[in-house]
C-alpha cells in the first residue's frame, strides 16, 4: 500500500523534529529495496538523541520514518549502496515535502571537516511513487544529482534522469480542500485504501462528507488498520494508533529473518559459484589424466622403433608393425625417434600420479563445499558469520573492499557448537567448520561418540551425554541426517579417538575406525525437535 500525502505530510512532520541538527552515520542495508541510516545529536544539556532513518524504495510499498530499533545487516556493494555513503557525517538542516506530490527532501550542509570535502551540501530526494519509486542525491553548490537509484532516459519524450545533470521536481499538485461537492472529486487527492476507507466512513453516515474532509486535513497522528497506514481512524475498531517511529516495523514482519534470508542468499551464491569452479577444474583434470593415461602408450611406440631400428631410416614418416601405426619425425634417425616417445611416456607418467593427487583433493574440495552450502542454508545469523570467517580462511570469498565486518579466523576464539538436550542425555552438533573442530577436537572426550552420514557431506555429531541410550543414539543418528537434508541412510559411528584431523580444510576429518548404522526414517517428533534446535 502506497502511503498518501496526508499520512506523508505527518510523517514528515515528525521526521523534521527527529533529524533536523542530526548527523547521518554509516548508511545500512537492511534487504529488500530498504535503507537506513543511524544518526544522533548531542543536545545541549549533554544529552544525545540517536535512532534510524529508514526509507523503502520498494515499488509495491515505497515508505519513509524514522526508528529506535536495532537493525540486522545485509552486505550490498552496489553503485547505489555505495554512494549513500556520501551523506555520513553530514548534518540535517532541513525535511521537507513537494505540496500534494510524494517527493521529499532532506537537506544536508556537508562535513566540513573531511579535507577531501568538495561540496558545500546535499539533498536526498526520495520519490516514493508508487510502482516507480527513486532516490536522488544532489550535490551543491552545482546542484547536479551525484548519485540515483535508477536511470530514466527517454530522448522520444526529452526525459535524461541521470548523473550530472539538474534535479528538476514535478510540480506542485492542488493539495485536498476541506470542501467538495462529492466523494468522487476526492480521489485523485488520496491513495485508494484512504478513499475507500473516507467512502465507507460517509456513506455510512458517521459523518457528513465536509466533516469527514476536515477531520482528516485536520488529524495529525497515523494509524494502522490491517497492514494498511491511515492518516485518520475512521472510527474503525481495528485502526490502532501508529507511531511514525513504528512504521518499519509495522511494515517489516521480521527484518533479523528477512536480512538472515538475504545473507544466506548472498553466501549460497558464493558457494554455489565456487563449486561450479570445482566441478569445472575435476572435468578438465580428468580429460588431462585420460590424456596422459592414452600417452603410456609411447613407451610401446618406442621399444617397437628399438626393435625395427634396421628397417628405419631418416625420412620415414610412419612405423606400421604388430598392429602399431607409429608416427615418426623425418628429420631424425630411429634410436633418436625412440627417444622423443620415451620422454614423452616419462612425462605422461609422472602426470598421471599428479593429477590422481589433484583429482582427489578437487572431490574433497567439492564435498567440502557441498557441505558448506548445507550449513548455509540451516545456520543462524551467527553460524552464517562464522562459516564466512571460515570461507575467508580457506580462500574462497574475498572481503570486500571497504567492508571489514567479518571477523578473522583466530586460534583463542571459542566458536561455540549447537547442543540438543534430552532427558536421557547432550548431543553436541556443528553448524560450521569452526564450530566442528570446536566440537570434535576441544569440547568432545576421547571415548564419546562421533556420528557423521557416511559417503555425504554433514556436520559432526557427537554425544555428550547419555551414548548407552538407545533413544540418544538413535535421535544423533537421525540429527546427522537431518542437517545433511536426508530422510534416511547410513551413518557411522566411531569413538572420537579415532576421529583425526585433515589438514586440507577446517572441519575435515579422517575416521580410521568406525561401525555403520541404517536409519530407515526419522521420526517426527525428531523433525519438531530439530526444527526447534535450529532456530535458536
Amino acid at each position: 500500500m502506497a502511503l498518501d500525502n496526508l499520512t506523508l505530510n505527518i510523517i514528515v512532520k515528525a521526521l523534521k523534529e527527529q533529524l533536523v541538527g542530526a548527523t547521518f552515520g554509516k548508511p545500512l542495508f537492511l534487504g529488500n529495496s530498504d535503507y537506513g541510516y543511524p544518526f544522533s545529536e548531542v543536545k545541549s544539556d549533554g544529552t544525545i538523541k540517536h535512532g534510524t532513518f529508514v526509507f523503502s524504495l520498494n515499488p509495491a510499498n515505497p515508505f519513509l520514518s524514522y526508528s529506535h530499533d536495532r537493525y540486522e545487516k545485509v552486505d550490498d556493494n552496489s553503485p547505489f549502496f555505495n554512494s549513500l555513503k556520501k551523506l555520513v557525517l553530514s548534518t540535517v538542516t532541513d525535511v521537507k515535502k513537494l505540496e500534494g506530490e510524494r517527493v521529499i527532501t532532506i537537506s544536508f550542509s556537508a562535513n566540513s571537516h573531511d579535507l577531501i570535502e568538495v561540496n558545500s551540501g546535499y539533498d536526498l530526494i526520495l520519490e516514493l511513487f508508487p510502482n516507480h519509486p527513486n532516490c536522488f542525491i544532489v550535490a551543491y553548490p552545482y546542484g547536479k544529482i551525484v548519485s540515483l537509484y535508477k536511470e530514466r532516459t527517454d530522448v522520444e519524450k526529452g526525459i535524461f534522469i541521470t548523473r550530472n545533470v539538474s534535479y528538476e521536481y514535478p510540480k506542485k499538485r492542488d493539495t485536498l480542500p476541506s470542501h467538495l461537492d462529492n466523494l468522487e472529486e476526492a480521489k485523485p487527492y488520496l491513495s485508494n485504501a484512504v478513499y475507500r476507507k473516507l467512502k465507507d466512513y460517509v456513506e455510512s453516515k458517521k459523518a457528513s462528507l465536509d466533516d469527514a474532509l476536515k477531520s482528516l486535513i485536520a488529524s495529525t497522528s497515523l494509524y494502522l488498520c490491517n497492514k494498511e497506514i491511515l492518516p485518520f481512524d475512521f472510527q474503525l475498531k481495528e485502526a490502532k494508533p501508529l507511531s511514525v517511529c513504528d512504521i518499519y516495523q509495522s511494515l517489516v514482519v521480521d527484518q533479523k529473518k528477512m536480512a538472515k534470508l538475504q545473507k544466506e542468499k548472498e553466501l549460497i551464491t558464493l558457494i554455489d559459484k565456487a563449486i561450479k569452479v570445482v566441478k569445472k577444474k575435476l572435468i578438465n583434470l580428468q580429460e588431462d589424466l585420460h590424456d596422459s593415461n592414452d600417452h603410456l602408450k609411447y613407451m610401446e611406440y618406442g621399444q617397437e622403433i628399438y626393435m625395427y631400428q634396421g628397417e628405419i631410416k631418416k625420412g620415414d614418416k610412419v612405423l606400421i608393425k604388430d598392429g602399431y601405426s607409429i608416427p615418426l619425425n623425418p628429420l631424425l634417425d630411429a634410436p633418436n625417434n625412440a627417444n622423443r616417445y620415451f620422454k614423452k611416456y616419462t612425462k605422461a607418467k609422472s602426470a598421471v600420479g599428479i593429477l590422481n593427487t589433484l583429482i582427489l583433493k578437487a572431490k574433497d574440495e567439492e564435498q567440502y563445499l557441498e557441505k558448506k552450502l548445507l550449513e548455509a542454508k540451516d545456520g543462524t545469523p551467527r553460524d552464517i558469520m562464522e562459516l564466512k570467517t571460515e570461507l575467508l580462511t580457506e580462500g574462497y570469498i574475498k572481503e570486500k573492499q571497504g567492508n571489514r565486518h567479518i571477523p578473522k579466523m583466530s586460534k583463542s576464539h571459542s566458536y561455540d557448537p549447537h547442543y540438543l538436550t534430552l532427558p536421557e542425555g547432550k548431543i553436541g552438533f556443528g553448524m560450521n567448520g569452526l564450530q566442528n573442530e570446536e566440537l570434535t577436537f576441544k569440547i568432545a572426550k576421547k571415548d564419546d561418540l562421533f556420528i557423521h552420514v557416511k559417503d555425504y557431506p554433514g556436520a559432526h555429531v557427537v554425544i555428550l551425554v547419555g551414548d548407552e541410550n538407545e533413544n540418544v543414539k538413535r535421535t544423533a543418528y537421525e540429527l546427522a541426517l537431518y542437517l545433511s537434508h536426508l530422510d534416511n541412510g547410513t551413518v557411522m559411528i566411531a569413538k572420537r579417538k579415532n576421529v583425526k584431523k585433515n589438514s586440507e580444510k577446517i572441519g575435515l576429518v579422517n575416521i580410521l575406525k568406525y561401525e555403520t548404522a541404517e536409519v530407515k526414517y526419522i521420526r517426527a517428533e525428531s523433525i519438531q525437535l530439530f526444527k526447534k534446535s535450529l532456530k535458536q
